[in-house]
């Protein structure tokens, strides 16, 4: 009864990305099913050829992805790559996904991934110790006990996370406070 898998695929054109390896790829998406999908992905600055997309699935075969004409964001496991006309193609496992992603992440253009994390925060000659509520390739909300008014939209910071091996510069592009607590959103800029 189930065995023409085809009949329950729906073939199209969306673009997106893909997190993977450490940047984010463009991507094409082709084909979707309820489990998976197939894509095109453009070539990166550390993932350039079909060999090094090989390579890289060797250590590592999870991945992120966002497709905002699908409202379909969240883990992927990549099944497999291969070359197909000058075009690098993957097949992609859906591994936790949301649809509706634009309702749900308030129209972010990425994927983001609740986390609890700890980190220390840089704002002027301020330090503060911070958790992390959830992030994205681009950015992440992070709360801290108490009001403080160094903390405030365009300041730039240092942000330090040793649970995820990150230091990076940013911007504050929102912030929520009260007297007990504080929430703000990051842009990160620059990643080391």
């Amino acid at each position: 009864m189930f065995q023409d898998r085809k009949e329950y695929r729906k073939n199209f054109n969306a673009e997106g990305q893909l997190f993977v390896g450490g940047e984010t790829l463009q991507l094409n998406c082709y084909d979707v099913s309820l489990k998976g999908a197939m894509v095109e992905v453009n070539s990166g600055d550390l993932l350039t050829t079909i060999q090094d997309f090989e390579a890289f699935l060797n250590e590592d075969r999870q991945a992120e992805i966002f497709v905002a004409e699908l409202m379909l964001a969240g883990e992927v496991d990549i099944v497999w790559v291969k070359r197909e006309r000058n075009r690098i193609m993957m097949g992609l496992e859906f591994h936790d996904v949301v649809h509706n992603a634009h309702k749900l992440w308030r129209k972010r253009r990425g994927y983001r991934k609740v986390e609890a994390f700890k980190a220390e925060l840089f704002i002027d000659k301020e330090r503060f110790s911070v958790e992390g509520v959830n992030r994205s390739v681009e950015g992440m909300c992070l709360k801290l006990a108490g009001s403080h008014p160094c903390i405030k939209v365009e300041a730039p910071v240092k942000l330090l996370v040793a649970d995820l091996a990150l230091s990076a510069l940013g911007k504050v592009v929102w912030v929520e406070s009260n007297e007990l607590v504080t929430r703000l959103g990051l842009q990160l800029v620059v990643i080391r």
